[in-house]
């Protein structure tokens, strides 16, 4: 993990991470993408995988993250209490490629504070909104 905290902390450097009240942390696990979300407020960490790998590891791996930075960045209060778990009721992919977009999909609704509603089906007008999103450089609310 040492060479793994070196690379995030390098991008943290300048980012008071307590301070954020919600951290998206996409996870890259050579095919595949899950989330990793960090509730600072409520100490809690949560894997949303669109194939329904309960992959209890890398959620681990991102608490001991934070872990770290709370000693180093001298945030006691942050050192203990946390919980991590897995959010199973979540849309789930039919296929093997649309991954990303489904972990752009969950941090979009997180971020905006919407329920986890949408299925495999929604994902073409998905991808069309996401490409609009990305030209505006804004998220947009219907979709």
């Amino acid at each position: 993990m040492t060479k793994g905290y070196d690379g995030v902390k390098r991008w943290t450097k300048q980012v008071d991470l307590f301070s954020k009240s919600l951290l998206l942390v996409p996870i890259h696990l050579e095919v595949h993408w899950c989330l990793v979300t960090a509730d600072i407020a409520n100490k809690k960490i949560c894997l949303y995988d669109s194939q329904g790998n309960a992959l209890q590891k890398v959620a681990r791996n991102i608490l001991k993250y934070l872990m770290v930075e709370a000693r180093e960045r001298k945030q006691t209060d942050f050192e203990s209490g946390w919980a991590v778990s897995y959010d199973e009721i979540i849309p789930q992919q039919t296929n093997e490629n649309d991954c990303g977009v489904f972990v752009l999909e969950y941090s979009r609704r997180l971020a905006l504070e919407k329920p986890q509603q949408f299925s495999q089906k929604d994902i073409p007008k998905i991808r069309k909104r996401i490409y609009k999103e990305l030209c505006d450089c804004a998220l947009h609310e219907q979709g």
